[in-house]
Order: C-alpha cells, then sequence, then structure tokens
C-alpha cells in the first residue's frame, strides 16, 4: 500500500489492507520490482537510477556478511547509542533487513521500521517489524516520531548529509539517538608494505571520482560528527576501529576479521565498480575486470599489511529540545 508517497509491505495483510484497490497495489507492487539489469547485475527500479548498487542475491549475500563483520567488531552489539527502551526505531536504507530483524528480535516492545529502494527483504519477519519502500534522502512524512534512527554503510550513499542529519533531528523525539555506522573507503598502512597496493589505490581513487561525478560522495564519514552538531545534536561521539583487508595481522581477532572483510572486499569491489566504472567513466567492462583482478592480487597477499577503519558515530536530540 502507499503512505505519503512511500510503499509498504506488509509481512499479513489486514481486512482494511485487503479491502484497498487490489489492481493498483499489485501495479505499485510489480513496478518497483521491475528491476534493471546492467553488465549481468540486477539493479532498483524504484526512482531508478538514484542508486549505484546492486540488489541481486550476490549483493545481498554481500549485506549479510557485513552485518556479520560488524557484530565481530562490536562483540555482537547492533549499536553503540546508549539506548534506554526505545519504542519507535527507524533504519533508513534496510537492505535485506538483517540489522532491523536482529534489532526487533532483542527489543520485542519496540516497533521497528525497516526502508530501502528494493523490497528484498524477507516476508518471515518478527510481527514488530515493518519494511517500507522508500527514498530516505526525499522529505519524510512520518506520523509520529521515532526513538533511534539508525543507518549503515551511508559512505557513498547520500547526496546531502546535512538535509539528512536535519531530517533526523526532526523525526526524532526529545532524548533520542542517531547513529551511522560506515567502513571508510580507505587504505592505510603502519610500515612500507602500502607501496604494494598501487592498483587499489588507483581503483578507489578512480571509484571517488565517478562517485563524485554521479553526485554521491565517498569521503564523507570523518564530517559527520561536525554535521551531527550543527543539525542539533549533543552528546556526539565517533568511535573507528581498525578492519584488516586480509588476515595477515598477528592478533587472533584482526586476523578473523581480516579473513572475513578479504571475503566482502572481493564481492564488494564489483558491486560498488560496474555501474559506476561503466556508466560514468565509461570503462569497457572487460578493462574493469582487469583492474578488479590486479586488486584481488593485493587483497590475497598477505605481506601487504593494509587496513581501513569502521566508523560509528552517534548523537542525541537534546532532552530538553522542542517536540
Amino acid at each position: 500500500m502507499t503512505n505519503g508517497g512511500r510503499i509498504e509491505f506488509l509481512a499479513t495483510p489486514t481486512p482494511l489492507s485487503m479491502a484497498r484497490d487490489e489492481s493498483y497495489t499489485s501495479s505499485i507492487s510489480t513496478s518497483v520490482r521491475n528491476y534493471k539489469y546492467e553488465n549481468g547485475r540486477r539493479y532498483h527500479a524504484f526512482r531508478e537510477g538514484l542508486h549505484f548498487l546492486p540488489n541481486d542475491e550476490s549483493e545481498q549475500a554481500r549485506m549479510d556478511l557485513a552485518h556479520h563483520i560488524y557484530l565481530m567488531i562490536t562483540g555482537g552489539k547492533l549499536y553503540l547509542s546508549p539506548l534506554q527502551a526505545p519504542q519507535r526505531v527507524l533504519d533508513l536504507g534496510t537492505g535485506t533487513g538483517i540489522w532491523a530483524i536482529d534489532f526487533a528480535d532483542e527489543h520485542p516492545n519496540a516497533t521497528v521500521l525497516g526502508n530501502d529502494l528494493s523490497p528484498i527483504q524477507p516476508s518471515w519477519i518478527p510481527p514488530n517489524l515493518r519494511f517500507e519502500v522508500d527514498d530516505y534522502e526525499s522529505d519524510w512524512s512520518y506520523s509520529a516520531k521515532f526513538d533511534f534512527i539508525h543507518g549503515r554503510e551511508m559512505e557513498g550513499m547520500v547526496r546531502d548529509f546535512d538535509h539528512l542529519f536535519a531530517q533526523s533531528y526532526q523525526n526524532l523525539n526529545p532524548g533520542g539517538w542517531v547513529e551511522f555506522q560506515s567502513i571508510e573507503l580507505n587504505c592505510f598502512c603502519d610500515d612500507n608494505s602500502r607501496k604494494k597496493a598501487s592498483a587499489w589505490v588507483r581503483w578507489s581513487e578512480n571509484l571517488h571520482r565517478a562517485a563524485r561525478t554521479f553526485g554521491k560522495n565517498m569521503r564523507t564519514v570523518r564530517t559527520w560528527p561536525d554535521k551531527m552538531r550543527e543539525a542539533g545534536f549533543r552528546n556526539v561521539q565517533s568511535v573507528a576501529y581498525p578492519l584488516p583487508f586480509n588476515p595477515w595481522p598477528k592478533d587472533p581477532k584482526l586476523k578473523e576479521l581480516g579473513r572475513y572483510q578479504q571475503l566482502h572486499m572481493f564481492e564488494g569491489m564489483v558491486s560498488y565498480s560496474l555501474r559506476l566504472y561503466t556508466n560514468v567513466l565509461k570503462w569497457p567492462k572487460e578493462e574493469v575486470e582487469v583492474l578488479l583482478n590486479d586488486v584481488q592480487k593485493i587483497i590475497k597477499d598477505r605481506s601487504c599489511h593494509i587496513y581501513t577503519l569502521v566508523h560509528f558515530v552517534y548523537g542525541q536530540k537534546p532532552v530538553d529540545a522542542p517536540e
């Protein structure tokens, strides 16, 4: 059903939803699933072209793998914000819905809403969870405010973070929290082995350039704390954890993280690259594949001690803020 420009998908239709114009609802449902195909990958149909990541089974597996990596980093925590019995929760760009499902299970007394451009979430979900097709970059029109707004992997996905943080602030109850989590698309090294990563550097610089042309910026995560404060948030915290590209570290936890991140990058490089490289940079697909093959060699090389950072940035709407 539609609601304020959003398209809602209910796990179990109510009598009211069954009584609506079924042909209209069916056509809406069909249109958002009329996916687009490029370079052998499947992309969203709702507001076609707004997003450069695919939504097919390979990308869904990557999203779920990323979820596992985040949980490994935090010791199983879904968030770092000091929440106190949240009643209404919003998950922006929910993807497969895996974070929202885990949160709804963990907080059975909360009502959780996840939105995304693609209706790729499962049908069997906790009773306190609902998904809808929506563009979180558009103006929001929710009838009630939230106690917690969460977004993951927002780096490179948003045209205007000032607007997004402002909307998050406006749609939070006083005392509510917003938290964004993202892997930084960058390469760090504490020794001279970074010189071996030249193909990765070339790939990422081209990706940044293509994303900017596309209207998205992949180097925003370090600006989030200040942007949150400018939007009115208080108690803003920013925490970063190292994430190795492969199992090169001696530390057991970092080594295990590196194993998973290596697999994650093998899938992620392809997902992030194809539309940006072929549509924006106009590279032939074959040339993209050659470059990605060179980058994969670097990610497999344990003598290349490169890593990135995973950021958790969260802030609170003041308790005494006007309703």
